[in-house]
């Protein structure tokens, strides 16, 4: 009690006050002992000639990025709307505040406390940001946070603002190894620095941020929003008129090694695509492609050499807008490691194995669907109507060469491909569950394929969701990783310009897709593809197991094989940057034909060295379920299916997997009452299974063939 009391008639307003008091007071000592005993070093020479050296797994150089290419001008050389530009994009209290900004400080602070220790978040003004670029690493811990801000404070203070500015745009990274701001106008716009516009400036000051990621030809979506950020910030402060803000408009750019400052010698052939591919993942993890780093890559050798001569040898080294184009990824279940990477001939061109919203993925979306089929509990012997034609509520869908198959189970509907079995069992499983099970895999979320009412339709069941390679890769690595999916990455470790490690990729685990029994009964059906399927062209030297799904889009427009071992998932795709028909040597292409060629050629090389082993055997989940009774009577047919690959020459795998649907149209709610269609005498059609209760709306452009 005596105790108590005395706690009692503490005086705590003042004893706090007190106590504050002299914690401020000390943390100002600090500040001050910081500051005086902070000198300014000498510049690195990393901020005047800088090189990135990317390697293979193994250690050997696969390229170059940022190269010393560079070319001082003084400030009064930039027009003072590219340099208003810059401030409104990076710092835009540069010319008031003392070098740092505490308001940013103090959030970066908060942020990164609750992120768990590492830096995370800059909060970095022009010249704190010149501070680290041009004195210290790029290491991220709070010492060099801190000496950063102290260096930034003296700069403050005993170098003028326009020199700060005038050097932090002389060494700053604005992407496509230019360095500093007249080899950037020059590699962008051709055109010196003190001849930029308005508009042509905010492109610039935009891709300061993130330049890999903000890049106008690769990520336009992503560089215009920048892009208009700047221009309104620029607005905000009084440097650009309301009235000539919204005359801007977006200028052209430069294609990457048009530009006659760009210097991509580095970037030809088909590794320039894996070096751009780099680069973005460093701007993603808050590194810079032009900082003099060592990144070794989780891209093996022998496997990407063995990539670019499987694609190459079926279609070429070609790269024109008229002609074919391949690409192939391959990772490892698991990690998730990016094992070989082919994007195009050309790695200035378009990268088609991660660019854009992808391409219509035919029947080798099919596993998605049996995969929920299974974790549903039905069962790989689930009896399924292959029938062909086969009317649904508002579409016709047809097998390949209008084929009927009768009843079968699920393993046959997988193995032959067959559209209507597949179309009846996405509709059983329900659209939208089918996007959410690909989601989990691997697959990035994006407006699934939908009708007027918003719900998924049942044309995803055939490929009606565009995907990328990767994405196949990827997802198809799911199943031979037991349900577990990964994060696709090429970087593995970044070493700063002393050799000290300063990142190293850990890959982060993920929730389960769908059940190690799934999946093992997924690829019991997968490996019947490969060894009499439409996909036996894919079958493997010294008899190595192998499991997978071909695909071709409607009119064949895109010809795919995406399979698997225990220790590797390869997607490959062919078709042409304007989707048409698929032709080579005068043959209609589908994806059980070249596609299983070009990885059957190399898978052989990738896998040599590696340990045969076995799939997992098959689970059997599941029940056979009963024969369902008819469905209502469907709307009069619409028939989606006109187009039918030529036969294959002989010396290719033959397949017999075909696109699996055109554009289907939005057609009104069926009329229930309307009279069945004619039906073929040959013989008695097997039951039906039953309409769900909510007919899937048709899609306006659905495509995918039985490949």
């Amino acid at each position: 009690m005596e105790g108590m009391s005395r706690l009692g008639n503490v005086n705590w307003p003042r004893t706090l006050l007190l106590t504050g008091g002299g914690a401020f007071v000390g943390l100002l000592l600090l500040v001050g002992i910081g500051y005086a005993t902070t000198d300014i070093p000498d510049v690195n020479e990393s901020a005047t000639a800088t090189t990135t050296r990317i390697l293979y797994a193994d250690g050997s150089e696969l390229g170059r990025s940022g190269t010393e290419n560079r070319v001082p001008v003084e400030i009064t050389a930039v027009p003072i709307h590219v340099q208003r530009a810059v401030l409104a994009a990076e710092d835009r209290g540069f010319y008031t505040e003392p070098g740092i900004s505490p308001k940013g400080i103090a959030r970066a602070l908060f942020t990164n406390v609750r992120g768990g220790g590492s830096i995370q978040q800059g909060g970095s003004t022009i010249t704190q940001q010149y501070a680290k670029n041009a004195f210290l690493s790029q290491e991220r811990t709070y010492t060099r946070k801190v000496k950063e801000a102290f260096i930034a404070l003296k700069l403050s203070r005993t170098v003028e603002k326009d020199q700060i500015l005038e050097d932090y745009l002389n060494t700053i990274y604005f992407g496509r190894q230019a360095a500093g701001i007249e080899v950037a106008s020059q590699t962008y716009f051709g055109v010196p620095v003190d001849q930029l516009t308005v508009a042509q400036g905010a492109v610039l000051a935009s891709s300061i941020r993130s330049p890999a990621t903000l890049d106008p030809q690769k990520h336009p979506e992503a560089a215009q929003d920048r892009w208009d950020y700047v221009l309104d910030g620029m607005v905000e402060k009084g440097w650009l008129d309301p009235a000539e803000r919204q005359a801007q408009v977006y200028p052209p750019v430069l294609k990457v090694g048009e530009g006659p400052g760009a210097r991509n010698n580095d970037l030809s052939g088909p590794k320039g695509h894996v070096i751009t591919a780099v680069l973005e993942e460093l701007g993603d993890r808050g590194f810079s492609g032009g900082r003099g780093l060592v990144v070794t890559t989780t891209v093996r050798r022998q496997a990407q050499d063995a990539a670019v001569a499987a694609v190459q040898k079926v279609i070429g080294d070609k790269s024109g807008p008229e002609d074919l184009q391949g690409a192939l990824v391959s990772v490892q279940p698991g990690t998730g490691e990016v094992v070989a990477y082919y994007g195009g001939a050309s790695g200035t061109g378009f990268d088609f194995a991660n660019q854009g919203a992808g391409r219509q993925p035919g029947s080798s979306f099919k596993p998605y669907v049996m995969a929920e089929a299974l974790a549903q509990g039905k069962s790989l012997k689930t009896r399924l109507d292959g029938e062909s034609p086969k009317q649904f509520p508002g579409a016709e869908v047809q097998n390949f060469g209008n084929k009927d198959f009768g009843s079968v189970d699920v393993v046959q509907a997988t193995k032959d491909s067959i559209n209507t079995a597949y179309f009846e069992l996405g509709l059983m499983v329900g659209p939208p569950k089918v996007a959410d099970i690909a989601h989990g895999a691997g697959i990035p979320e994006r407006a699934p394929l939908a009708g007027p009412d918003g719900r998924t339709n049942g044309s995803i069941s055939l490929g009606g969701y565009e995907v990328r390679v990767i994405d196949q890769a990827i997802g198809f690595a799911t199943f031979a990783n037991k349900g577990i999916p990964a994060e696709a990455f090429l970087v593995k470790k970044i070493q700063g310009d002393r050799g000290d490690t300063i990142y190293e990729a850990k890959p982060r685990p993920r929730p389960a897709a769908f059940s190690e029994a799934v999946a093992a009964d997924a690829t019991f059906a997968m490996q019947a593809v490969v060894q009499d399927g439409t996909g036996r062209g894919a079958r493997l030297d010294g008899g190595r197991p192998a499991a997978g799904k071909t695909g071709t889009s409607s009119d064949n427009k895109d010809a795919w094989f995406v399979g698997f071992t225990p220790q590797l998932s390869t997607a490959v795709w062919l078709g042409y940057p304007t989707p048409k028909t698929i032709r080579l040597d005068g043959v209609e292409v589908t994806g059980g034909g070249f596609s299983t060629r070009i990885w059957k050629a190399y898978m052989d090389i990738a896998m040599k060295g590696l340990p045969v082993q076995q799939f997992p055997p098959p689970a059997n989940i599941g029940k056979q379920a009963e024969p369902p009774p008819p469905p209502p009577p469907p709307p009069p047919p619409v028939t989606v299916f006109t187009t039918s690959p030529a036969p294959i020459p002989s010396e290719i795998p033959v397949q017999t997997e075909a696109p699996t649907m055109g554009p289907v149209p939005i057609l009104p709610p069926p009329i229930l009452n309307s009279p069945a269609p004619a039906r073929s005498p040959q013989r008695p059609p097997p039951p039906r299974s039953p309409s769900p209760s909510r007919s899937p709306s048709p899609s306006p452009s659905v495509s995918s063939p039985a490949a």
